[in-house]
């Protein structure tokens, strides 16, 4: 039996909506530009301007401005319900109906939010951009009411999320499964425990409180500058415990490193706590 979630009434505006599940941004309107950041099934994008062809301008949720294809973008006017399904694993599948054996017609991936439609046992129905909806497994999904996620959220909370993406591919701009940077990984992480942190390095070390080294706890996040000179960060990654931290490294992608290691070592900054 259907058990459908009172929804919240919200104004129902027209915008422009990602709807593929990875969508790059890149800094000029061209295929080989420079990746500066990626964005997610149902994240809306604030179109600046439409070039020529297949690429629009518009900001994303982390603030980048940047260059998208336009066929990842669709317009769209989004549900009026206020509560949002929060992809919780690394992919999941979308499905046309809700059981097992049906259609898979998409995937979402970590971080994903979407408006919530209506719920049935051990299944979540989703908006998506471009007048659909699909099921998602309960399992796969978190629910926030009114956009906001359930109880109170830890360091730890953190460090599990980030766990998720351990083995993960190294790539410059990426947020994802499929490829995630330093900044990306401890972006996405907080993002599901309902911190939105700048997106680059250099920005997260200028907020939060200040932590000792000897301070450290589970969910910290320690800065680096991996390039030998200055004072600015190059590199972050979200503290274990025991001198370990997880991390996205060009050559490695995202593993557990010590704070022990030359190159960690010689170039630590400091530490930031975004969380009680």
């Amino acid at each position: 039996m259907e058990q459908p979630r009172a929804q919240q009434a919200l104004p129902q505006v027209k915008g422009y909506y990602v709807q593929a599940p990875v969508a790059d941004v890149r800094a000029e309107a061209g295929g080989s530009a420079k990746l500066v950041t990626q964005a997610l099934l149902g994240d809306e994008v604030r179109v600046i301007s439409q070039g020529e062809g297949e690429w629009l301008r518009g900001r994303v949720p982390d603030g980048y401005i940047g260059w998208l294809k336009a066929r990842d973008v669709v317009e769209d006017v989004p549900p009026g319900g206020s509560d949002l399904g929060v992809v919780a694993v690394p992919a999941a599948h979308l499905y046309r109906e809700p059981f097992g054996a049906a259609p898979i017609i998409g995937e979402a991936v970590l971080g994903s939010d979407l408006p919530v439609i209506s719920q049935k046992p051990g299944w979540v129905e989703v908006w998506l951009p471009g007048r659909r909806t699909a099921w998602l497994p309960e399992k796969d999904v978190e629910i926030w009411p009114q956009g906001k996620p359930p109880g109170p959220r830890s360091g730890s909370d953190v460090v599990r999320v980030a766990e998720k993406l351990l083995g993960a591919p190294y790539l410059w701009g990426g947020v994802s499964i499929y490829g995630v940077d330093c900044s990306g990984l401890t972006y996405i992480s907080y993002f599901l425990n309902g911190i939105k942190l700048p997106r680059d390095a250099d920005q997260q070390f200028q907020v939060g409180q200040k932590v000792e080294k000897k301070d450290l706890r589970p969910g910290d996040l320690v800065f680096f500058n991996t390039q030998g000179f200055g004072e600015l960060p190059t590199h972050v990654g979200i503290y274990l415990g025991d001198g370990r931290f997880i991390n996205a490294r060009s050559r490695q992608g995202v593993v557990v490193s010590s704070l022990e290691e030359t190159l960690f070592a010689r170039g630590y900054l400091g530490a930031r706590r975004y969380l009680p």
